[in-house]
């Protein structure tokens, strides 16, 4: 059989191989009964597998853009139109000082947490 040889620039090369050795080849290149080929659609098709990797490049050579996302205070002064860590007396910014679970979520959380 011939084929042509990529790792030595697309020169076609002529190949001998008994009747076995070959169909034991040829074998190994069909895909299983539910296997899923996609290879040639989208951007894996042949055709235009030089045009995306070239956009490809040029977008992996530019930075990420990150899209934060709008913090808890920031949704929470969205969502009800006053910024939720102002005081509602003297209008200062509140600070987070400490939190308490309720006794009645104990046992709930001891239960999760020493399981």
């Amino acid at each position: 059989f011939e084929y042509k040889d990529y790792r030595h620039g697309g020169s076609k090369v002529l190949h001998t191989l008994k009747t076995i050795d070959f169909i034991g080849r040829l074998i190994r290149h069909i895909p299983s009964h539910y296997f899923n080929v996609i290879r040639h659609f989208g951007i894996l098709a042949s055709r235009v597998k030089k045009q995306y990797k070239e956009i490809t490049d040029r977008v992996l050579e530019s930075p990420p853009e990150v899209d934060e996302a709008p913090n808890w205070r920031e949704r929470q002064t969205a969502f009800r139109g006053r910024d939720p860590l102002l005081c509602g007396v003297c209008g200062r910014v509140m600070r987070f000082v400490s939190s308490r679970i309720p006794s009645v979520f104990f046992p709930v959380i001891q239960r999760k947490m020493f399981k």
